[in-house]
């Protein structure tokens, strides 16, 4: 037994060809109308942004400051910091905090986060 193959075409361009390995087929609506069938002049899909209680496509943030923060602190040599010790720290608290902010507001921006 041979398989049948099916190809769409328009309608305007059918024929009955019994003798055909390759039939045409001709779609027909509710009515049984012929109607054509395929690809239409809509607008492309678009994905919608991604919402708090909806799902979306999400935006990367772009952050221009990223990693390298301080991770070398060192520890207080004794029970009270040195001032250089506690500068030390607030520098590298600072730097860390700029980064978050960073972070945060290239996520607002994004999208990805919104803030309340």
């Amino acid at each position: 037994m041979m398989a049948r193959q099916f190809r769409v075409i328009p309608v305007a361009s059918a024929k009955l060809d019994p003798n055909a390995a390759v039939a045409d087929v001709i779609f027909v609506d509710a009515k049984g109308k012929p109607t054509d069938i395929g690809g239409s002049a809509a607008a492309p899909y678009v994905l919608p942004a991604a919402a708090e209680n909806a799902l979306g496509g999400v935006k990367l943030a772009n952050v221009a400051s990223a990693g390298n923060a301080n991770a070398a602190v060192g520890v207080a040599a004794g029970d009270a910091p040195t001032k250089a010790e506690h500068d030390a720290l607030v520098t590298a608290y600072n730097d860390l905090a700029k980064r978050v902010n960073a972070l945060v507001a290239g996520l607002v921006a994004a999208g990805v986060v919104k803030t309340s």
